[in-house]
């Protein structure tokens, strides 16, 4: 069974196409790492703190390791993460989608 991503907002399958993973960025900390649907990824606050990726572009073995260079330049600019738990859980997922679509055939 190949694994599929669910919205954190509605609870609905979300293909990687039509998904965004973002987080809020605000006094230089990352936190509120979430993977919905396209239109409900604004957090329900200033969208100017919002920072987002579209699900498809880090849902292959080169937008991954983009992501992840992403992520470790903030940390090289001085920003904290506040949400261990929530970036774990949205790399495990994106993760567990490669293993499926890119390893295990």
């Amino acid at each position: 069974m190949k694994f599929k991503f669910y919205c954190e907002t509605c609870g609905n399958e979300v293909p990687p196409e039509e998904g965004t993973l973002s987080w809020v960025e605000a006094k230089k900390a990352l936190r509120d790492f979430r993977i919905t649907h396209k239109e409900d990824h604004n957090h329900s606050c200033d969208p100017q703190n919002i920072a987002y990726v579209h699900l498809w572009m880090v849902t292959g073995p080169a937008g991954f390791t983009k992501l992840n260079e992403r992520l470790t330049d903030y940390w090289g600019r001085g920003y904290t993460l506040k949400d261990v738990k929530g970036l774990k859980r949205v790399l495990n997922h994106i993760g567990t989608y490669l293993w499926d679509n890119y390893v295990k055939k």
